[in-house]
Formats: C-alpha cells, sequence, structure tokens
C-alpha cells in the first residue's frame, strides 16, 4: 500500500519544542561540561583556508542551541562544520567537511599520496583542488584507501585525474573488494532505503531539520569506484611509498569488514580510519548492516595502543573527526575509545547471563562518568541503546526467550488486534493525546505506530504520531536518531512519494563486480514461488575476462558451476557489462543479439523465461506506513 499526498497538499510545517522538550535539553548543560573547548582549539589549529559548507550557512558558531536541538549535538554540529584544509604536521594536510569523511594528503619524494578519497567524485575533486591551491601541484603517485565503507573510495576516479598513470598503487585492505560488493549490491535496495532515515534524506537543512549525521554534515553524491591493485595482506605490513614509510595494521571485522590503520613513519602520524572517532560510533548501524563484532573492534584499538605507543607520535588523526596532537592525549583517547566499547559489550553480556532481555538491557545500561562525559564517548552517531541491543542480538539473535516471542504476528496484523483489544482507534488517539501532553513522547511513538498500522488512513494518529517522532528528534543527541524521528515525522505528514530514477548505466561498483558477487545479486533476486516447478540451465561464456559458468535453476534456487554444462537450455557468449546490464534489465536480449554484444544458441525462450523471474526492488518502500 502507497501512502502519498499530491505535491500541491504537502507541507513542511513543524512544530516548536514543548516544555518538556526544552526541559530535557536543559537538563544535558546541567549535565556535560560545555567549559571544555579542547576540541574547538583542536578543530580549529592548522587551518589553512577554510570552506564553506551547507550547515556554516546557518552560522552555528555564532548562536546558542535552539531549543529544538540537543545542546550536545549542537556543538557536535559546531565542531563538524569547522571544514576546509588543516596542516596536521609538515607533510601532512586533512581536508574536513566536504565530504562525510576526511581526505588526508601525504607529501613524498616526488607527489602526494591521498589516504581515502571521500564519498563521491565531486567532493574528492572540490578537495583536491583546495589542496592544491595552497601547497605545490605534484601528481598524485598513490592512493590508500583504508577500509570497505563508500565514504572512503567514492571519490577514487576523480583523484586518478591527477595521477600521470592510472596504473599508480591503490592500496587497501585484505578482502576490500569482497566486503564492499556485499554491502553495497546485494542488500542495496533496502539499505539505501533506511539510510534515508539515519541520514536524514530530503529533510531541509536547519534548526528543525538536518544538522548533522553525527560524523559529518555533507554527502558527496557520484560513486567513482575503481578497483584497486596492492592488498595488505599480513596482519602488519611496511611499505615504502614514494620515499615515504607506512606502516599497515590490519584489522578486520571491525568498524567495517575490511578496514585498516596506518602509521606514516616519517611524519610520525597515525591514522586509525574510522575504529576511533570523537563520538561513539555504531556496533550496529540503523541503516542496518552486520552487527560489528565489539571484541574484535576493542582488540584493534588495544593492538594499536601497544604497537605504535612505541613509536614517536605528534598527532592522531581518523577519518571523521579533527586531529588530536601530542603522543599522551591521543592515547589517552584510544584508551577510552577502547574502554567504551568494552564496556557496552561486557555489561550487555554481563546483564543478559542474569536473564534480562534487549530491551531491559538498554533501558539499564548506564556508562561510567570516566566513559561517559568524556566528549569524544558521546552518542552522537551510535547510541548507547541501540549498541547495546547490537551485542545482544550479535550472541543471542532477536529471540527474548519468551516463547510468545517466537512467532508473533507481523505488525500489520498486531496492530489490528492491538486497536481492537484497546477499545478502536479513536480511544487509543483519545488517550495518547493525554499522555502527549504528559511529554510520554517514547510511549506515544510505540501505542500509535499499532493505530496507523491497523488504520492507515487515520490523520488523527498521523499527525499525533508525527508531534510524538518531532519532540524525540529534538531531544535526541544521536544524529541517527534525530533523522529517523524527523523523516518519520515528515512522511507521516507527507506520505512518500521519492521516486527512484531509472538506471541509464551500470553502477561503477558493479560494473567492477567479479561474476562470483554478480551471481549471488542474481541469486536473491530469484523470484522462489514464481520459479517453483521451472528447471533451466544456462551457459555463460564471459568473452574478455575469459571465463565459463553455468547457472542453474532447480528447486526454486540458483546454482552455479564454474564450467559449462553439456546440455543447457541456452547458451551465451557475451562481455561482462552486456551480461550485467541484461541481468539488471537496462538492456533487453534482442537488442544486444542485434549489436553483436551477444551470441546466443539454444533456446532464447528459456532465457526470457529466466529474466522473468528475477524480481525488480522499489527502493520507495513504506516504513512508518504499510
Amino acid at each position: 500500500m502507497k501512502s502519498s499526498i499530491p505535491a500541491s497538499h504537502r507541507t513542511n510545517y513543524t512544530k516548536n519544542a514543548t516544555s518538556f522538550t526544552q526541559k530535557a535539553n536543559k537538563d544535558v548543560y546541567e549535565y556535560l561540561n560545555f567549559e571544555d573547548k579542547q576540541d574547538f582549539e583542536d578543530a580549529d589549529k592548522g587551518l589553512i583556508a577554510s570552506f564553506e559548507n551547507r550547515i556554516e550557512n546557518l552560522h552555528v558558531q555564532d548562536r546558542p542551541s535552539p531549543d529544538t536541538v540537543n545542546p550536545s549535538l549542537w556543538r557536535n554540529v559546531q565542531l563538524q562544520a569547522k571544514s576546509g584544509l588543516f596542516k596536521v604536521v609538515e607533510g601532512v594536510y586533512q581536508v574536513r567537511g566536504l565530504s562525510l569523511a576526511t581526505m588526508i594528503f601525504v607529501e613524498g619524494k616526488s607527489g602526494v599520496i591521498v589516504i581515502d578519497t571521500s564519498s563521491g567524485n565531486r567532493a574528492a575533486k572540490a578537495a583536491i583542488e583546495l589542496y592544491f591551491n595552497h601547497r605545490p601541484k605534484k601528481p598524485v603517485t598513490a592512493i590508500i584507501i583504508s577500509q570497505s565503507h563508500s565514504d572512503h573510495f567514492g571519490g577514487t576516479q576523480a583523484i586518478l585525474q591527477y595521477a600521470e598513470n592510472s596504473s599508480i598503487p591503490i592500496i587497501v585492505p585484505e578482502h576490500f573488494a569482497k566486503e564492499l560488493f556485499s554491502e553495497n549490491v546485494l542488500l542495496g535496495p533496502i539499505m539505501s532505503r533506511r539510510a534515508g532515515y539515519q541520514f536524514g534524506s530530503f529533510l531541509p537543512v536547519g534548526e528543525k531539520g538536518f544538522l548533522s549525521a553525527g560524523i559529518g554534515s555533507v554527502f558527496g553524491p557520484g560513486n567513482g569506484f575503481e578497483m584497486p591493485n596492492i592488498e595488505i595482506k599480513n596482519e602488519f605490513e611496511q611499505l615504502e611509498v614514494d620515499g615515504i614509510t607506512f606502516e599497515f595494521l590490519l584489522t578486520p571485522n571491525t568498524e567495517a569488514p575490511a578496514e585498516m590503520h596506518v602509521y606514516i613513519q616519517d611524519h610520525k602520524v597515525l591514522f586509525v580510519s574510522e575504529n576511533a572517532n570523537k563520538t561513539m560510533h555504531q556496533i550496529y548501524t540503523i541503516r542496518g548492516a552486520k552487527t560489528r563484532d565489539t571484541l574484535e573492534w576493542v582488540k584493534a584499538l588495544d593492538k594499536t595502543i601497544d604497537i605504535f605507543g612505541e613509536k614517536e607520535i605528534e598527532a592522531l588523526v581518523m577519518a571523521h573527526a579533527w586531529p588530536v596532537w601530542g603522543k599522551e592525549l591521543a592515547f589517552e583517547h584510544l584508551e577510552l575509545q577502547r574502554d567504551l566499547y568494552k564496556y557496552i559489550h561486557d555489561q550487555t553480556i554481563r546483564l543478559a547471563n542474569h536473564g534480562y532481555t534487549m530491551e531491559e538491557i538498554a533501558e539499564m545500561l548506564k556508562l561510567p562518568k570516566t566513559l561517559d562525559k568524556y566528549w569524544g564517548n558521546r552518542g552522537y552517531y551510535g547510541t548507547l541503546k541501540h549498541n547495546s541491543k547490537g551485542v545482544y542480538n550479535f550472541y543471542l539473535g532477536y529471540y527474548s526467550g519468551h516463547p510468545s516471542d517466537l512467532d508473533p504476528l507481523p505488525q500489520v496484523d498486531a496492530g489490528q488486534k492491538y486497536v481492537q483489544y484497546m477499545g478502536g482507534s479513536a480511544n487509543v488517539i483519545k488517550q495518547a493525546k493525554v499522555d502527549y501532553e504528559n511529554g510520554e513522547y517514547r510511549w506515544v511513538a510505540q501505542v500509535l505506530k499499532h493505530v496507523v498500522m491497523a488504520d492507515p488512513d487515520n490523520n488523527k494518529a498521523k499527525e499525533l504520531l508525527a508531534d510524538a517522532f518531532e519532540q524525540l528528534g529534538y531531544q535526541s543527541e544521536s544524529a541517527n536518531w534525530r533523522n529517523s524521528y524527523l523523516i518519520g515525522a515528515s512522511e507521516l505528514r507527507n506520505g512518500f512519494s521519492e521516486k527512484t530514477p531509472p538506471l541509464k548505466g551500470i553502477p561503477a561498483t558493479m560494473l567492477s563486480m567479479p561474476f562470483e558477487e554478480f551471481f549471488k545479486f542474481l541469486s536473491v533476486r530469484l523470484n522462489g514461488p514464481k520459479a517453483e516447478g521451472e528447471k533451466i540451465i544456462v551457459n555463460i561464456s564471459l568473452s574478455d575476462v575469459n571465463e565459463n559458468h553455468t547457472i542453474y535453476l532447480e528447486n526454486s534456487v540458483l546454482n552455479k558451476k564454474n564450467n559449462l554444462d553439456a546440455n543447457p537450455d541456452v547458451s551465451l557468449v557475451v562481455d561482462k557489462a552486456t551480461l550485467y546490464a541484461i541481468g539488471i534489465g537496462i538492456l533487453e536480449p534482442e537488442q544486444a543479439i542485434t549489436s553483436n554484444k551477444l551470441e546466443l544458441s539454444g533456446d532464447q525462450n528459456k532465457l526470457d523465461e529466466f529474466l522473468n523471474l528475477l524480481d525488480d526492488f522499489n527502493h520507495s518502500i513504506n516504513i512508518v506506513t504499510p
């Protein structure tokens, strides 16, 4: 069921903070030490040239926190808004605020080495041009990508334009390509929709709308992925790149499944990618991804402290924050980040062994003040509640242990029964209004979800639920929670009618995928019920990469062999790009045959039948309504 409102009736109408929200935000001032200005000193240090981003247009530096923003989050927004080119130490420079992740420029003997290329080509180009406007314009001699999330590699194509040739080293951690294909393609449709909530997509920028993602405020469109040519495979590895000695420490299965830390020996700078930040990160990311292995994360930070604690350190650099200068402060920060995640892990498991459920643990768990009051551990991105649930789920799964949770009704069916038991929608709304006026927004949100799922055309329920979401968003310290609540409120008021534009070409990431990964994507698109009783064998010879594969459809699943079957239903000789275009539905087999891009033998009807059994995914999925 699609919930939408005509564009002429849509509104950006928002409400003010209630007295309960104002008090909750005022209490934050009482709890945290806003007189501590060390982060502001560090975020300003080394500024060479400012670059105004969209948040700076709000003049956040000159204004106290509005009633509609958690003061701690507002402080984070002020710090993240400090964007431009910064000198870390002589020979190492950082660009912040042009994209979600920072970019690092290391000056080598003959050129410049770029560490992480941001989330898109446009941002990467702007960052390197800013650098070249103030530093010698020498060719890019190498690229180092610290991990497999797209905000670290999306501008690689743009950066390569500044190299003397495209064969310069692109250095990545082991399994980098495999992991990025898994996360960015296999679950792309649902994860991108959920990411729209997490990152506040379509929210207007402002004190009642989008301010931050918690780890940055700017998103660079366009994915300029390029396949790497050097993998760091040993846990600890030293490599000389353009006359500069780099020491790499692999940290797999941490914040990203493929990740590494980098020590720039010649400049005494330690880069820890995204395993340490100036925030509590996400052990479980609410956009939806594999829950991170908290103990591996802790171990990586501990090993970094042990290994590089023996080195000279002038600065600690992170992927989503300003540097920390001086070895003592740098390692104090790493230790507090390590202990933050260790505490969340250990205490969640302790309480689970006492028999508490995931929801109960999230409500009970509190950090000790030494960890909680440290600004670098505040929950601007991850939160204590959803991280503790992530740890619980990592070990024990979604099931609480209570038999009634083994097979509960889905949310629409459950909503209808709840509303029936509560005496109907009007009765629930009447009571929810009283609770709303008493500031019980969490409960109002919880109970009205059932009414909206049972009766999605009930505008009174949707309006009151939107109001509750809005106040919860205004109170949230986590940018992710704020964005999710405010997007939810907007969609309840206006519906969701954003259309995903049709693909005009193969995404760069997909085009680089080996067939093994593309086959996984085909497999999850197979409509099992429609395929029941079907048996199809397709031989595929990939002419440009000299590979042979056979796809078998039987028992409503796809299997694959890396050779050709002796008795196929249909055989294809085709280059990889053409096959992928046919597979994702932007090229018809007949067109490929006519243009001599596809040589087909056997029964073409079998190929058509096979393609018709593959689902196309709708990115415009309803979330707050059925």
